[in-house]
């Protein structure tokens, strides 16, 4: 539970809440990085006494292995803030407080989130008088003025609504337009000064916005949520952060929520040496995170001279629970979980509930319905019906909208096969938002499925760029490797994956696939082996006992079985059994099991012209009849 007040350290013309750790200059708040914050508290607690370097590295990098250079980082981001003269080195020992320190104290509800109100002039004097008060003094006055309050005193109510104000404003700091070589930008998931479940959520939800709303700054890289996203609720320096991000700089801050209200601090760092580029204080309420997000951007974009590529275009702006929905959605869909993209689609389905115009809403449920089909989740025909709906929707709502082109584009390519069309669309949305990493990623597999090997490479690897912590980017640009026979870069790209992420099925699959092709069975039948203990764990033990004679043909027969029961709850297996039968040499077979695979609209009709694995069905006369219908057009 929080103490009932708020214990705060003045020096100087400092003033450091140890609760909320913040730190004022005056009316301006101080965004200092983070741990160099938890230096400073450890440092504040015994004023004048030596701290060692050992203490302070185990009270603020507790349980966490850290070279004293960071230390060190920390120290010289305090004296930048504070001034050299008030932190003092002893040599090979550690560091003193050396300024004069009063401690204060003020319940938080009487200093936090007053409402801004006018004043008389003769308050506005008190005001003024009041701000050329040390610190110290300022706390003996407003306990006086609490005082008088409760005794029912309504001037002293109005003058500690200004005096409340005159601490807790919003005040940045200058900045002189951007920064040279700021290009790139990750917001990272802010931080909770009471995390909860439903507090870290609502940190998400801003961070999304938030990113969602720099995005439309066409002259910034702005790394999407699903490559911030692991980092939330980690104790990581955020600079270090950054350089794993390939970013230029991090929007950094904490979300503080009493009641119904909100506070958010941030600050912008450099990842280049870590100096603080901007920092802000924004007040909002929870529930209205649209106006908040707009409110914030509109400074940074200001302050940094940034322009939004959308600036000229007319967008009615959507119902705030909509967005809040939305944005749940979103969270969920982030997820990147079968379990969370149904939990995600509620979220979705309600925000175009509450209301019927919100195009983003319907985008949502358009990429959840083309998701739960990859998973094999849904029928086909369900997927794409929905899917299709709800695209089409959100494209004839806001046709200048990203989402909905990139949705659209995922309609014309997956279920239509319309591959010219499917072009367009992701074009359009690349143009529209050119810091969105998903229709680079559409079109590069579209381009793999066309056999332009090479554009799509161009493209993956932009994906990559914008969301370099993005599986799903990781695994296209493997599939490009793969389909393009380039074998050697494809195995690197996916046991890469398979070191960032061990869990990754897909990354299995494909490698399982190449070591068909090269003949080399132990490892395909260990990286099948693999895929199966992370989808269907009860099968593993019977596929293993069939490869126990290192009898690869009866090991491939088991899998047939398998799929052929499994396929009774699962959907688009069709194209997997049909491989089977290729390196059986049961040719009729597979061509059988392509067939059914195309009447469903499986990825045979994308993928079957340039899957190495069909290579030996390519000149019969079945499988050239039944994949002529679905055929790219001619490069």
């Amino acid at each position: 539970m929080p103490s009932s007040f708020n214990h705060s350290f003045a020096f100087n013309d400092f003033r450091f809440d140890i609760e909320k750790r913040v730190l004022w200059r005056g009316e301006q708040v101080v965004a200092l990085p983070p741990k160099a914050t938890e230096v400073l508290s450890v440092l504040l607690t015994e004023p004048g006494s030596l701290i060692e370097r050992q203490e302070i590295l185990e009270r603020v990098w507790a349980d966490t292995y850290v070279e004293e250079g960071n230390l060190n980082h920390a120290i010289s981001s305090l004296r930048r803030a504070l001034g050299a003269d008030l932190i003092q080195t002893v040599p090979k020992r550690g560091y003193r407080f050396s300024g004069e320190v009063s401690r204060i104290q003020s319940p938080p509800d009487e200093v936090l989130f007053f409402e801004k109100r006018s004043v008389s002039t003769s308050t506005i004097d008190q005001f003024v008088e009041f701000e050329n008060l040390p610190v110290s003094e300022k706390a003996i006055r407003l306990r006086s003025i609490r005082i008088r309050a409760t005794a029912g005193v309504a001037a002293s109510l109005v003058f500690a609504a200004a005096v409340g104000f005159y601490f807790f404003r919003s005040s940045p700091v200058p900045a002189a337009g951007r920064p040279v070589g700021l290009k790139s930008i990750a917001v990272l998931p802010l931080k909770s000064f009471a995390p909860t479940v439903e507090e870290g959520e609502l940190s998400m939800r801003i961070t999304d916005a938030l990113i969602t709303k720099l995005g439309e700054f066409g002259e910034l890289v702005v790394r999407p949520t699903n490559a911030v996203l692991p980092f939330a609720g980690k104790a990581d320096d955020v600079v270090e952060i950054g350089r794993k991000l390939s970013v230029d700089s991090v929007l950094d801050g904490r979300v503080q929520q009493e009641g119904g209200r909100l506070r958010i601090t941030l600050q912008l760092l450099s990842v280049a040496d870590g100096t603080q580029l901007w920092a802000e204080q924004f007040d909002g309420r929870v529930g209205e995170t649209l106006a908040l997000q707009d409110l914030i951007a509109e400074r940074l974009g200001k302050d940094l001279a940034l322009v939004s590529s959308n600036a000229t275009a007319v967008q009615p702006k959507p119902n705030n629970d909509s967005y809040e929905a939305y944005l749940k959605g979103r969270f969920l869909w982030n997820q990147r979980k079968k379990e969370t993209y149904y939990k995600a689609l509620e979220y979705f389905e309600r925000s175009v509930q509450l209301d019927p115009s919100f195009a983003l809403g319907y985008a949502g449920i358009a990429d959840t319905y083309h998701l739960l089909h990859q998973r094999n989740a849904i029928s086909t025909m369900d997927a794409f019906e929905k899917a299709e709906a709800a695209a089409r929707k959100a494209y004839e709502l806001d046709p200048n909208l990203a989402e909905a082109n990139t949705s659209m584009g995922d309609v014309s390519h997956i279920r239509y096969a319309e591959w010219h069309e499917a072009e367009g669309f992701y074009h359009r949305a690349i143009g529209i938002n050119p810091n969105l990493a998903e229709p680079y990623a559409r079109l590069g597999m579209l381009y793999n499925g066309w056999g332009r090997f090479d554009e799509a490479r161009s493209v993956l690897s932009k994906a990559v760029e914008l969301d370099p912590t993005s599986i799903n980017n990781a695994i296209y640009l493997g599939a490009n490797y793969y389909f393009s026979k380039q074998f050697d870069k494809a195995v690197d790209q996916f046991e890469r994956i398979l070191e960032f992420s061990p869990g990754t099925e897909r990354a299995h699959f494909f490698l399982t696939r190449i070591y068909e092709l090269e003949g080399k069975y132990d490892k395909a039948v260990e990286h099948a082996l693999k895929e199966r203990e992370i989808s269907r764990p009860q099968t593993v033990g019977a596929l293993r006992q069939s490869y126990g004679s290192h009898d690869i043909r009866k090991f491939w027969n088991k899998q047939v079985a398998l799929l052929e029961e499994e396929s009774k709850e699962l959907f688009a297996t069709e194209h997997h059994i049909a491989s089977r039968y290729v390196l059986l040499g049961e040719h009729e077979r597979a061509i059988e099991y392509v067939e059914k695979n195309l009447k469903n609209l499986g990825s045979m009709r994308i993928y079957g012209q340039v899957d190495p694995m069909f290579e030996k069905l390519r000149n019969h006369e079945k499988f050239i009849a039944a994949m002529s219908k679905t055929a790219p057009p001619p490069v």
